[in-house]
Formats: structure tokens, C-alpha cells, sequence
């Protein structure tokens, strides 16, 4: 029979049975995980290859639905204490998995493809929804708020107000501006040996997006939705992998609406902005030893 594990918590001198599972069961959920590691594997690989072939075609799509410029104005940057003297450098960005419009340097299915993004909001208070996952003062498990769940005191965070102008920006505020991008990607299909695959695991077949509709929410699914593959499996999400050929087409920036409750963000390229005039610069004062208070053609803000 079996050796079963235990896991338990004394509470008030009562030991309480959390867990009850065999070694049997732990060795199963280590197979189980590997099968959806290499799923998930078949999954990226086989589309890679169909995106790596209309790579050119992707781009174009993109750049055939034109372009907006932005006024900035009043828009604000949030951002840890640890980046007060740099507050335009996009180098946190590449920090873990990287955010929803750019890949980060710990998605080893993407090794090597990582790009920063410097992301910023409509005004402070998007700023601190987006910074804190929603309103700061929200009250989440255990009554504590976002602040105190995210572990972060008042003072290790920098509150940035800024002016300027963006130009060449892709405007994701509608799903319009993909639909030519959609009709490449619908035709994407999964190979027979991933279909093999998924059957001998008993795993669902991947849905695949096909409609302009379909690549329009998952570019702004929720945070825990978008996260949940690349923080498993190592693996780019799709708005991550859309934010490539965005970059790709020469596009300065993202504009979307934000999915914590604000108005609109937008996630700034900076190594395309050498060419172009869009300006972004920081209002007030700065410390002597801070840069980075300008983002423009001749200050991208790439420091280490």
C-alpha cells in the first residue's frame, strides 16, 4: 500500500489535516506537468514557425491600418523607488516575464528575443491602478489592501507627471486596426504530431484565434489571464508575441485601454523612436545625479 504524506498545521493545540496525497499521486502531478510543459511546447513551436514564414505579411497588416499621434499632457509614470533617478529608462521592463506589450529576459522559449517597453498612463491615477494591479486601497484576501499584498510602503514607490508627444502609435482601442492581421493568423493551424500529442495526453486541442475579435481580447485579457503561461511554462503570450511584429512594423508605441479600471496606457518603443520626433519628458524638478528625464530620438533611455 502506499505511503500516504501528510501536511498539517497546529491552531489552538488542534492539528488541523490540510493535505492527504501518496508518493504515487506527487509522481502523477510531475508527469502531468511535463505533459503540459510540452504541450504547451508543441503549441508555440508549431505557430512560431507559421508566424516566423509571414513575418513580412504580419508586419505590413499592421502598417496598412495607420497610425495616430497622442498628445501627453498631464499623462503620469508610476514606478519603484529603485528607478526615481532613471524615471524614462525602460530597463524594468525586461525584469521576469516583461509586461503586456513587450518579453522579458526570463521567457527562455523566447531566449534572446526580449525588448524593453516604457509604459505609462492617461493620468496618475490609471498610473497607480496599473502599478498596483487596481486601486491601491482595494481590499483583497485577509482584508489587506493592493499596497499591503504587493508588500510596498507609500515610499517605495515615485510618482512621475509628464508632457509630450507621441506620433506613429498603433491604436488598439478598437479591434479595426488588427483585422487584417487576424485574416493572416486565421489561417494557422496546429500540425498533426501536436494533434497526436494532446490526443495521448487527453489534453483539449488549443483553441486558435481567428477573427479580429478573437486577437482583440486576448491582447487585453486580464493580467492573472495573460500571465498564467508565461509565468508556468516559459512561454511569450500572445499579446506579448502581437507586441513583436507592433515593434517589428515600426510603431513608437501601443495604445490600449487599461484593464484595472483606468483610462488608456500606452507602452513606448524606444529604439524606435530614432527616427522619428515624439518627445516624452518628465515636468518639475530632479535630483542632480538623475537622467533619464527625457525619452526622444537622441535619448532613448536603454541604460543598464
Amino acid at each position: 500500500m502506499a505511503k500516504r504524506k501528510r501536511h498539517s498545521k497546529v491552531t489552538s493545540n488542534r492539528r488541523v489535516l490540510l493535505e492527504l496525497f501518496t508518493e504515487q499521486d506527487l509522481e502523477l502531478w510531475s508527469s502531468r506537468s511535463q505533459d503540459a510543459q510540452r504541450y504547451s511546447d508543441y503549441v508555440y513551436f508549431d505557430l512560431e514557425r507559421q508566424r516566423a514564414a509571414h513575418h513580412d505579411q504580419l508586419c505590413e497588416a499592421l502598417r496598412s491600418s495607420g497610425s495616430i499621434e497622442i498628445d501627453l499632457e498631464h499623462w503620469a509614470r508610476v514606478c519603484d523607488y529603485r528607478w526615481s533617478l532613471e524615471p524614462l529608462s525602460p530597463a524594468g521592463s525586461l525584469k521576469g516575464i516583461g509586461g503586456r506589450f513587450n518579453i522579458g529576459s526570463d521567457l527562455d522559449r523566447a531566449r534572446g528575443q526580449e525588448f524593453p517597453a516604457l509604459y505609462i498612463a492617461e493620468n496618475v491615477e490609471t498610473a497607480y491602478f496599473e502599478f498596483f494591479g487596481g486601486r491601491p486601497e482595494t481590499r483583497g484576501p485577509g482584508g489587506l489592501s493592493l499596497q499591503e499584498l504587493a508588500l510596498r510602503r507609500k515610499t517605495s514607490f515615485v510618482t512621475f507627471a509628464l508632457r509630450g508627444r507621441a506620433e506613429n502609435v498603433l491604436d488598439l482601442r478598437s479591434s479595426s486596426t488588427i483585422r487584417d492581421f487576424a485574416k493572416i493568423i486565421a489561417k494557422f493551424e496546429l500540425s498533426s504530431d501536436t494533434r497526436r500529442f494532446a490526443r495521448k495526453i487527453n489534453l483539449p486541442l488549443r483553441a486558435l484565434m481567428r477573427t479580429a475579435r478573437d486577437v482583440h481580447k486576448r491582447l487585453l485579457a486580464p493580467p492573472k489571464e495573460w500571465r498564467t503561461e508565461p509565468q508556468l511554462f516559459g512561454i511569450p503570450a500572445p499579446n506579448q508575441i502581437f507586441s513583436r511584429y507592433a515593434r517589428g512594423a515600426g510603431f513608437e508605441g501601443v495604445l490600449y485601454p487599461s484593464q484595472q479600471g483606468g483610462t488608456l496606457c500606452l507602452a513606448v518603443y524606444p529604439e524606435n523612436l530614432r527616427n522619428g520626433s515624439t518627445r516624452i519628458e518628465v515636468v518639475g524638478g530632479a535630483p542632480p545625479a538623475a537622467r533619464c528625464l527625457v525619452m526622444d530620438k537622441d535619448n532613448i533611455c536603454l541604460v543598464p
